[in-house]
């Protein structure tokens, strides 16, 4: 097993949005991580997007997967029990245990299979913004700064967000206000209490990775403002790549946006059925 290279992968997102929304209809019981991961190696064996399932759980369904076909991999959790002495620190009492990250070869498509015919489930995906706020614990305030520039902002020390009434991206705006809360930039501000956002922002990795998370929520609901996002992320970096662990980050903040929406929407849609 490998590590998932996922500045690789974000960069990967950035510049084809358009898979972002297939990828999550097909893969909805995914992560985002692993739902663009899917679609890009489908892409690279040419293959269309199809559900995936692991061996054991095709055979369950009265298919087989055909001789020569290699599974794909997907980002899986690990748990590793730490030594009793740290090998770095030579230091005794490090017990316990920690969570990484691996690519595990393990998944093959519905193309890669064959028996028992299947009807494949594709789901649009949709965003309820007050049952998504509600989840993720946050709340939507009236915007009262005076400055016009100011797009919206996200408040320090209360899971609180606004934006502007005349913001240009209003649905980018609460993305990337959101954000701020879910990757813990409101543990610090200015002396207004505030984390304000607008055309001056500062260039620098918060900035980025807020604005990375919002850029991969309105790419997988179909959502104008790619081209300026990009623009941006490409502006706070000022040159620079992604760190590893934001890149990380960013991925699990835009999954916990995505699934507060349509979870509950999709229930919903299975209870009507």
């Amino acid at each position: 097993m490998e590590k998932p290279d996922w500045n690789a992968l974000l960069q990967q997102a950035l510049t084809l949005p358009g898979t972002l929304s297939k990828a999550y209809s097909v893969f909805h019981d995914y992560s985002l991580g692993n739902a663009i991961l899917a679609a890009f190696q489908l892409a690279a064996r040419g293959l269309p997007l199809a559900p995936i399932a692991s061996f054991n759980r095709w055979k369950n369904l009265g298919r087989k997967v055909r001789k020569g076909e290699k599974a794909l991999s997907l980002i899986m959790p690990v748990t590793i029990k730490r030594k009793d002495k740290d090998e770095h620190t030579l230091e005794e009492g490090a017990g316990g245990a920690y969570m990484i990250f691996l690519l595990k070869r393990n998944w093959f498509s519905l193309d890669q299979t064959e028996g028992d015919v299947l009807q494949p489930e594709v789901w649009t995906p949709e965003w309820d913004k007050a049952k998504a706020l509600g989840v993720l614990d946050i709340r939507e305030v009236p915007f009262e700064i005076i400055d016009g520039n100011c797009q919206g902002y996200a408040k320090r020390g209360v899971r609180e967000v606004a934006v502007n009434p005349v913001a240009a991206m209003p649905w980018k705006t609460l993305f990337h206000e959101v954000a701020h809360h879910l990757l813990g930039h409101t543990a610090t501000g200015d002396e207004t209490g505030v984390m304000a956002d607008g055309p001056t922002m500062p260039k620098c990795i918060k900035e980025a990775e807020a604005e990375a998370t919002a850029y991969l929520c309105c790419a997988t609901l179909g959502l104008p403002g790619m081209e300026e996002s990009r623009g941006y992320i490409q502006s706070w970096l000022d040159g620079k790549e992604f760190p590893e662990k934001s890149a990380r980050r960013v991925f699990a903040a835009a999954d916990k946006i995505l699934k507060a929406g349509t979870q509950a929407l999709k229930e919903v849609a299975m209870r009507d059925e």
